[in-house]
């Protein structure tokens, strides 16, 4: 796995391409480093860090992770094929499926703030509560990911 020299990467997807193994540690190294430099920001100068913010992030990167690895198990694992190829797509569908759901649901608490309060907002509900709504929400867009990935894997080859 190259992290700085492009050359030689360049070289070895010209001529062979990547293996769905080592397609998968780059999408999973990449996603990781997202995750962190994303996560990381968040606790930067002037940010309140607490254990609601600190469960947050860990489920964020936990699922991240634990999606991405489920993903490539239902493609196959090492003996799968085309991973960025199909993890890419469906990822970017379930995306918005997962949209679909999350952002009706901020309006609906933003209204309920407004009506609270007289400003949009959060409402004065548990903060806790909403993290384990959206990490939930969340968790069964990744465990759908890897159900769909199965299902093309199974029926077009690993």
């Amino acid at each position: 796995m190259y992290i700085w020299r492009i050359t030689p990467l360049r070289e070895q997807l010209a001529k062979e391409g990547l293996s769905a193994k080592q397609a998968f540690r780059y999408y999973l190294a990449m996603t990781i480093l997202g995750c962190l430099l994303y996560e990381g920001a968040s606790f930067g100068p002037g940010s309140e860090f607490n254990a609601e913010v600190a469960l947050d992030a860990s489920l964020y990167l936990a699922f991240n992770i634990g999606g991405i690895i489920w993903c490539f198990l239902q493609n196959g694992g090492a003996n799968g094929s085309q991973f960025l190829d199909r993890i890419v797509p469906i990822g970017w569908v379930m995306f918005w499926r997962l949209a679909s759901i999350v952002l009706p649901f901020f309006a609906l608490l933003g209204a309920i703030s407004w009506f609270q309060t007289g400003t949009v907002g959060r409402p004065g509900s548990d903060m806790a509560l909403l993290i384990i709504i959206m990490n939930l929400l969340y968790g069964g867009m990744w465990w759908r990911m890897g159900v769909h990935m199965g299902w093309v894997a199974e029926r077009y080859g690993k």
